[in-house]
C-alpha cells in the first residue's frame, strides 16, 4: 500500500468500527495531501454499502475522488462480484478494508 495511504488507515478503521456490523463507507479525496472523508452507509442491507448521491457528487465536484472505501465486517477484503461490477462502472478504484480484521484490498478496474 502506498505510503500516503498508509497513513489514513488509523482514521479510516476508526470509522469503520463506527459502522460496525453494517458495512462503513467514505472517500479518499486528492487536496493538498489525500485525504479520508467518512460518509454515512445509506443502505439498508447489512452487507452492502451505499453513498448518498449527493453527497458523491459534492466530492467530486470540488475535489478528485482516489478511491471509494468501504469496509467488510468479519470478512475477507477482496472485492465481491458486485463490488468490481460497481468499480467498473464508476472507475474509480477501490480501497476494502477488512474489519476487525485489519487488513486492506485496492481493487483498480483500469
Amino acid at each position: 500500500m502506498q505510503e500516503n495511504l498508509s497513513k489514513l488507515l488509523p482514521e479510516i478503521y476508526e470509522h469503520m468500527a463506527h459502522w460496525a456490523p453494517k458495512e462503513g463507507c467514505g472517500l479518499i479525496i486528492n487536496e493538498d495531501d489525500p485525504t479520508f472523508i467518512p460518509l454515512e452507509n445509506v443502505s439498508e442491507e447489512k452487507d452492502h454499502f451505499t453513498i448518498d448521491p449527493k453527497e458523491y457528487i459534492k466530492y467530486s465536484i470540488k475535489s478528485k475522488i482516489l478511491y471509494v472505501v468501504h469496509s467488510h465486517y468479519e470478512q475477507d477484503c477482496y472485492p465481491s462480484e458486485h463490488d468490481k461490477n460497481n468499480c467498473k462502472a464508476l472507475g474509480i478504484p477501490y480501497l476494502i478494508v477488512s474489519y476487525p480484521n485489519k487488513k486492506e484490498f485496492i481493487y483498480d478496474p483500469r
